[in-house]
C-alpha cells in the first residue's frame, strides 16, 4: 500500500518582518512579611482547682502567676472557678504568654475575666468586647459511649446535656452503641478569635439501631422576648417537659433572657444564667410543675427564693421575691409559692427564673416551661427554617467517621 501527500507552499505574508528584541529588567526584591503565628490553649478546670493550679498545668511561668493574682480583682474571682470550665490562653509568635480568659461562678450570671500582658505588666484586657457567634457542624461515630464520644470530637459537655434534654422523651442518651451516628449544628460563641461557649442547638439527628430521629429549633419570639423549642420534621413538639405546662408569672415583658449577652454600659460579657420577667410587685408566683419544696429564705444575690426539686431531676428556682407563701414540702403545679419582688441584686420588680441539671444552669425554655403549638403562619416560618438547617446537616450524611467541622 502506497500514500501520497500533495502540498503547496504556504503563501507569503509581505506586510510585515519578524525582529528579535533583548531587553535587560532589573532583579525583583521580595520584601517577606513577619508571620503572625499564635495561638490559643485551653485547660479544663476540675473539682477543687485554683486559677493558679489550671495555669500551672498550661505552662505559665510562676512570675506571670504572681503577677495575675496580684491584682485584686483578680484574687476575688479565684474561689469561683466552675468545675467543667475551662480556662483558655494565648501564646504569642514568641512564645510567650500574652492572654488569658476564662468565666467567673457567680449568683446571677458568668462573667468573662480577660487578661492581657502589655510591656511586660499584666492588666484587664483593652480589646473591643465582641463576641462572634458562629454555626458549628459535628458528627460523631459511636464507638464507646455518647457523652466519652462527643468529647473526644471536641464537642463541649454543655451540648450532651442540651441534647440529652431534647430528646428525654424519644430516647436515652446513654442506650447508643457503636456503629450509632450523632449529627449536629448549634451556636459556638468566639471572643478574640478563642470559642468561649456554645448557645443553642439548631439542628440535630440521631441515628440509632437504624432509626433516624430529628430535632430542629424554632424561636417564635422577637428581640429579648426571643426564645426557642424543638420540634420534630413534622413540627410537632418533642419535648413533654414532665409536666411543665405552667407559666410561673403573669408578666408585662421579658427584661433579660437566658444566654450570653454584651453589658450596653459596662462592655463586659456576662451569661445571665435565667429568664428574667418583669412583673408589678405582688404578682403571684407559681411552682411551673409538681415537685418538692427544698429551699424558702434568702439567698445572697437572688434575694428572697424559693427553690423546687421535680420528679424528672430538673430544679428550678425562682429569685427576687417580696413575700413567701405558706407553702411548704410537696407543692402542684399552679401553687402559688411567693410573690414577685426586688430583693437582692435587682434592679427592678421582676422575677428572676432558673432551671437546672445536675446543678448546672439551663436553658429554661428548652426545660422548664410550656412549649407553645406551632400555628399555620409558625408552620411556613418553621419549615422555612428546618429546610436551611437540614441542608447543612445533609453534608454530614454519609460520613463513616467523626467530624469536627466542614470548612
Amino acid at each position: 500500500m502506497t500514500a501520497y501527500a500533495v502540498t503547496e507552499p504556504l503563501p507569503q505574508n509581505q506586510d510585515f518582518k519578524t525582529e528579535r528584541i533583548s531587553q535587560e529588567l532589573p532583579p525583583v526584591k521580595i520584601t517577606a512579611e513577619p508571620v503572625q503565628s499564635g495561638y490559643w490553649l485551653q485547660e479544663v478546670v476540675k473539682e477543687d482547682d485554683t486559677l493558679p493550679d489550671v495555669l500551672a498545668r498550661l505552662g505559665v511561668a510562676q512570675s506571670d502567676i504572681q503577677q495575675i493574682m496580684a491584682k485584686s480583682s483578680i484574687r476575688k474571682d479565684v474561689n469561683k472557678l466552675r468545675s467543667g470550665h475551662s480556662v483558655s490562653l494565648r501564646v504569642d509568635e514568641a512564645g510567650q504568654v500574652s492572654d488569658v480568659q476564662f468565666f467567673t461562678d457567680e449568683e446571677l450570671e458568668q462573667n468573662l475575666v480577660a487578661l492581657e500582658k502589655v510591656n511586660g505588666k499584666w492588666q484587664a484586657s483593652t480589646s473591643e468586647v465582641d463576641m462572634k457567634t458562629m454555626p458549628t457542624l459535628r458528627a460523631v461515630q459511636i464507638r464507646s459511649s455518647a457523652i466519652g464520644d462527643m468529647l473526644r470530637a471536641e464537642i463541649p459537655s454543655e451540648v450532651y446535656l442540651q441534647l440529652r434534654e431534647i430528646f428525654a422523651d424519644t430516647l436515652d442518651m446513654q442506650s447508643l452503641k457503636e456503629g450509632d451516628v450523632i449529627r449536629l449544628l448549634y451556636n459556638s460563641m468566639y471572643f478574640r478569635g478563642q470559642q468561649m461557649a456554645v448557645g443553642d442547638i439548631l439542628a440535630a439527628e440521631i441515628v440509632k439501631g437504624g432509626k433516624t430521629y430529628q430535632a430542629y429549633y424554632y424561636s417564635q419570639g422577637k428581640g429579648n422576648e426571643e426564645s426557642g423549642n424543638y420540634y420534630d420534621q413534622n413540627g410537632k413538639s418533642l419535648q413533654q417537659k414532665a409536666g411543665f405546662n405552667t407559666q410561673p408569672v403573669n408578666y408585662t415583658h421579658i427584661s433579660s433572657p437566658f444566654g450570653y449577652r454584651v453589658h450596653p454600659i459596662r462592655h463586659t460579657v456576662h451569661m445571665h444564667t435565667g429568664i428574667d420577667y418583669a412583673a408589678p410587685i405582688g404578682t403571684p408566683v407559681r411552682a411551673a410543675a409538681d415537685g418538692k419544696l427544698t429551699f424558702k429564705g434568702w439567698r445572697g444575690g437572688y434575694g428572697h427564693t424559693v427553690m423546687l426539686v421535680h420528679a424528672n431531676g430538673v430544679e428550678t428556682l425562682y429569685g427576687h421575691l417580696s413575700a413567701f407563701s405558706d407553702a411548704q414540702g410537696s407543692v402542684r403545679a399552679g401553687d402559688i409559692i411567693g410573690y414577685v419582688g426586688t430583693s437582692g441584686q435587682s434592679t427592678g420588680p421582676h422575677l428572676h427564673y432558673e432551671a437546672r441539671v445536675n446543678g448546672q444552669p439551663v436553658n429554661p425554655t428548652t426545660v422548664a416551661l410550656p412549649t407553645p403549638k406551632l400555628t399555620p403562619n409558625n408552620m411556613t416560618a418553621f419549615k422555612r427554617s428546618q429546610k436551611e438547617s437540614g441542608m447543612l446537616l445533609a453534608q454530614l450524611r454519609g460520613l463513616s467517621v467523626s467530624v469536627a467541622q466542614l470548612d
